[in-house]
């Protein structure tokens, strides 16, 4: 499954006909550990699948949270989930720019032997 966050509800079908009328989509992270809670709530229940809209925090679009999630609907579904948000938010990474001085480093050479 995957989910494109854009806003803070998001409509999901999964393929399972027994989901609450609410509850809490829990998202595990393999890097972290660390479950995140989003409640949700049944929309749509057929004899194939059942849509819910899990709401997600107003800050959680813009934060670096690709990836794929390890998610869990309170024992009546599991699996993995991918995550995609828009614009993928930082990374943390840090800009390195040289100076002038060590950007054309050129070697010297001292010793050229003649063969």
């Amino acid at each position: 499954m995957t989910i494109t966050v854009n806003s803070t509800l998001e409509t999901v079908s999964i393929n399972n006909t027994t989901i609450p009328e609410t509850g809490d989509f829990i998202l595990t992270s393999g890097f972290s550990k660390e479950p995140v809670s989003l409640p949700f709530t049944r929309i749509l229940q057929n004899d194939r699948y059942s849509t819910i809209d899990i709401t997600f925090p107003v800050e959680f679009k813009d934060e670096h949270k690709n990836g794929v999630y390890y998610y869990s609907i309170e024992g009546y579904e599991q699996g993995y989930v991918k995550i995609i948000t828009s614009p993928g938010g930082s990374n943390g990474s840090v800009v390195y720019t040289a100076n002038p001085e060590t950007e054309n480093r050129e070697s010297v050479v001292y010793y050229r032997p003649q063969y």
